[in-house]
């Protein structure tokens, strides 16, 4: 047997329990800044994952660019590092992303380190990409032009200043 409900009571909330009326709204939500113990050890354990997945990004850009790394008779030399610099680029974006995000959830320890360590993998990776592209491509050794010997004077003088008379 059930007793039925009492006539004055609804089965279902008729109110937010915040709510307080139409005359006053709602307070405002407020964001509450995260403890700075938790963002630092919050700052601390997203540095170590900044150090370790942009070595596994080179090591997989090492792979797709064609490096055979645990043979010792392969010539690896025409191997170009561009593409594992770009791997290491692509992480310092997702780790600039997640500073964003951080900044969001209001840990400032955590967006200061993750700022610098993003801007650091991607200079990093900016630096690396020139100097392979530098290596690769080679500036050729400038030739001089067959100079006459006769023509280059000392000071202007007569003839017997030049070096070919």
């Amino acid at each position: 047997m059930t007793t039925p409900p009492a006539p004055d009571t609804s089965p279902w909330p008729t109110r937010h329990p915040r709510y307080t009326g139409v005359n006053h709204p709602l307070p405002p939500q407020r964001r509450r800044w995260l403890h700075p113990a938790a963002d630092i050890a919050l700052a601390i354990g997203l540095l170590v994952i900044d150090v370790i997945a942009p070595l596994i990004a080179f090591a997989f850009g090492l792979d797709a660019a064609g490096y055979q790394m645990f043979d010792p008779a392969a010539d690896n030399s025409s191997v170009s590092l561009t593409r594992p610099f770009v791997y290491v680029a692509v992480v310092g974006g997702i780790v600039l992303v997640s500073a964003l995000l951080l900044f969001m959830a209001r840990a400032i320890f955590s967006v200061g380190a993750q700022v610098l360590a993003g801007l650091v993998l991607v200079l990093v990776a900016v630096i690396g990409m020139n100097d392979a592209a530098r290596n690769t491509h080679p500036q050729p050794a400038p030739t001089s032009p067959s100079i006459n010997p006769g023509a280059l004077c000392r000071s202007g003088g007569d003839n017997s200043e030049c070096g070919g008379s």
